[in-house]
Formats: C-alpha cells, structure tokens, sequence
C-alpha cells in the first residue's frame, strides 16, 4: 500500500502529470523539459524525481544531459495502470496541446543544430 500511495502522492502536481503525460510520448532530457514546461529547473529537477522515486520513470545520463522516459515494463501493475490512464487521457487539453507543440520546436532546433554540426564536420575533413 506505501507504494501506490507513493505513485497517487507523484500525480498530486499538475506539473508533474504534465511532465508524465509528455514522457509517455518522448524521451526527454531534463534541459529540454525546462524549455517545455516555463518552470525552474530545480522544480523540475524535483519533479522528475518526485516521478522516479514513485517508480514512473527510467532515466539514463547521455553525455551531460539526463534522459527520462515513461517506464512502462519493470513498474508495479498499480503505477502501470496510473500510466496508462495518463497517456490516454488530457489529449484535448489546451496546456498538453501547448506542452506539445512546444516540444516539437525543441526537436526541430535539436535537429537542425545536429544537422549544423554535421555540416561543420564534413567542411573541417574536406
């Protein structure tokens, strides 16, 4: 029971379910959270972990950035189920909507800086 009242204490945050609804979509890193959700870092830094601790969320370091994303396969069948009604729910909503599009510009400017750099490689070995 401390488990699941853990996970139902994560979902408390409307921020916190934002971050989780978009996780169950994308991988993402914690600096690219920052320019989705116009929070702190350290608020978002604590929730995530909020997030993690309760069990929702994997994580892994790729280079300086850390990575999150929804864990829907080593989880308790309770935070499954809490996921499961986060990714199918709030679709229409107006913030998911705005959370969305701008998560769709920062991996547009991913791209195109990765496609910049390519760019600057291929001239620096020609």
């Amino acid at each position: 029971m401390i488990g699941f009242c853990k996970c139902a204490r994560a979902l408390t945050d409307e921020n916190r379910v934002m971050m989780l609804k978009l996780l169950t979509e994308k991988d993402i890193c914690l600096c690219e959270m920052k320019e989705i959700i116009p929070i702190s870092h350290s608020q978002i830094s604590r929730d995530l972990k909020a997030l993690y601790d309760a069990g929702f969320l994997r994580r892994w370091h790729e280079g300086r950035c850390v990575v999150y994303m929804a864990d829907r396969i080593d989880i308790e069948g309770y935070c499954r189920a809490l996921i499961d009604l986060v990714a199918a729910s709030f679709n229409d909503d107006d913030s998911v909507r705005l959370c969305r599009e701008r998560l769709q510009s920062v991996i547009a400017k991913k791209v195109r800086e990765k496609s910049r750099q390519e760019k600057q490689r291929r001239r620096a070995s020609a």
